[in-house]
């Protein structure tokens, strides 16, 4: 026979009471604020990535347009177009993040609703991605150019 507080094996040891740990409120508030503005900050992401890949487009394009590219190799104009093709490359990628694809969702069901969710975050994230990623070459590709227009490379 044990007594209150013994463990049933009969070693006389107490048992420790299991008490689940009380979530954080503070962190749940921001993991729900995570989630909710998630697919926001993508969009937001991509409007500032249509907004630097216009202005670069516009100035590099007025920069090579009273430049003496006409005469040059097809070498030299290669690197000269390559900024231009990265950045409408990341445009076109950031547009697509702000364009709206219709769901069909059933509206009592939450798991069709997480689904479409997660669905459309992974879609968004990966076009940003790529978008960065563009525009992160195309800066290469930018001092590849300077570094040719001034004789280096």
């Amino acid at each position: 026979m044990t007594t209150e507080g013994e463990v049933e094996s009969g070693t006389g040891e107490e048992e420790i009471p299991f008490v689940p740990v009380e979530p954080n409120p503070f962190w749940k508030k921001n993991a729900e604020k995570l989630v909710g503005e998630s697919i926001s900050v993508v969009e937001d992401t991509a409007k500032q990535f249509v907004v630097v890949t216009g202005l670069l487009q516009g100035i590099y394009f007025h920069a090579i347009a009273f430049s003496d590219i006409k005469g040059a190799t097809w070498y030299s104009v290669l690197i000269y177009m390559a900024p231009l093709v990265l950045w409408l490359l990341s445009l076109i990628f950031a547009v697509m993040v702000l364009i709206r694809k219709r769901y069909e969702i059933n509206i009592n069901s939450t798991r069709d609703s997480k689904e479409k969710f997660e669905e459309m975050v992974k879609i968004k994230y990966r076009y940003i991605r790529i978008s960065g990623f563009l525009l992160i070459i195309s800066f290469v590709a930018l001092a590849i150019a300077f570094l040719h227009y001034f004789g280096i490379f």
